[in-house]
């Protein structure tokens, strides 16, 4: 049965202001650094992409001189606002060969699909837990990376919704994000896809959530996805390093809007080393499937990143690393409009696609 398109129309003002960032950052760069103020973010060797420094320092910026989409020094209302506006304006998927669908079950499950004009036949679709670090906003704010990422790789990509902390509090997120794993699984041809696997993944909170589903689903001798998608994955809730990270002030999610969202997301009195909260901590992390993890530069969470692919190495899982040196921690949010986030994106489209067409080229 066809599904409804969540293409709306912008109100004139949005589509205006659109349409000015887009003139904006066609701008050379020097033009773009000359209106951030003439200086760069550069730390330990890398330096912040300029478009995205500009979005930062201009365009976004805000009269009480607050950081903008910063968790820090506002309400969780308040953020959630200003990360849907951001979100929203800088979607750009309307520009790609891909249609945006709501799906569900008509209870629980809902969410949005991301359906690209050819779906591959062997590419499985994949379940992406958005962005967000699981206090803020819904599917929009992967929007954009999901899009690239389905058209580029051509496969499906479903971004379920899920229960946001502090209303709901761990696991009420994690049981979603299950459930709508399980409801995906079991609805395949439904949604269209033409491939009988399915993959997960997630950024943020979202990438834990994944992990931890793969790690629940073998130990729970259930059929794991065939490969998982992390994306500066938030694996260890109780890690002091990312408060000391030299990348803790990146934008726009920093080592303090973390810091909140685990706050909010754990909750009080609750011990962040449980393997439950924290997959990183887990013993035993054999039988993984495939895993591409990705992450930026300037990220306070790379360190994460590249201990859980030391460990899943260890473990002899087959692992892709990329690190994007330009790129701050929540660059899929500029998916759409900064050329180095939307270059990103395309590697990690192919490095997916090759990863996946090993799976099949085995069976």
């Amino acid at each position: 049965m066809p599904l409804p398109s969540l293409r709306q129309p912008l109100p004139r003002q949005s589509v205006l202001r659109r349409w000015g960032l887009k003139a904006l950052l066609s701008l050379p760069f020097s033009v773009l650094k000359f209106l951030s103020g003439g200086g760069v973010i550069h730390v330990q060797g890398r330096t912040l992409d300029t478009q995205i420094t500009f979005l930062w320092k201009t365009f976004f910026a805000r009269q009480d001189h607050r950081t903008p989409l910063s968790l820090t020094g506002t309400s969780i209302e308040g953020a959630r606002e200003d990360w849907h506006e951001a979100a929203t304006l800088m979607d750009d998927t309307s520009a790609l060969k891909v249609r945006v669908e709501t799906v569900g079950d008509g209870g629980l499950i809902s969410g949005r699909l991301v359906r690209p004009a050819q779906v591959g036949h062997n590419a499985p679709l994949l379940v992406f837990f958005h962005e967000g670090n699981g206090v803020l906003g819904g599917p929009e704010l992967s929007l954009a990376f999901a899009g690239v990422l389905a058209a580029e790789a051509r496969c499906l990509v479903f971004l379920p919704e899920y229960r946001l902390a502090p209303e709901h509090r761990f696991p009420a997120g994690y049981e979603d994000a299950r459930a709508a794993f399980d409801w995906a699984s079991a609805n395949l041809t439904t949604l269209g896809a033409l491939s009988d696997q399915i993959t997960v993944g997630g950024a943020g909170i979202g990438g834990n959530m994944a992990a931890r589903l793969c790690l629940d689903l073998r130990r729970d001798f259930k059929p794991l996805p065939v490969a998982q998608l992390l994306v500066s994955p938030l694996l260890d809730l109780g890690d002091a390093e990312i408060r000391t990270s030299p990348y803790a002030k990146s934008w726009p999610v920093s080592a303090a809007g973390v810091d909140i969202a685990i706050g909010h997301y754990a909750g009080a009195g609750i011990d962040l080393s449980d393997p439950a909260l924290s997959p990183l901590r887990e013993g035993l992390i054999s039988g993984q499937p495939r895993t591409l993890i990705v992450c930026g530069g300037l990220d306070p969470l790379a360190g994460q990143a590249e201990r859980y692919v030391r460990r899943l190495l260890e473990a002899r899982t087959r692992v892709v690393y990329r690190r994007y040196d330009t790129l701050p921690l929540g660059f899929g949010l500029f998916a759409g409009v900064a050329e180095h986030a939307l270059e990103a994106t395309r590697d990690i489209a192919r490095l997916w696609s090759d990863l996946t067409t090993e799976i099949v080229a085995e069976d």
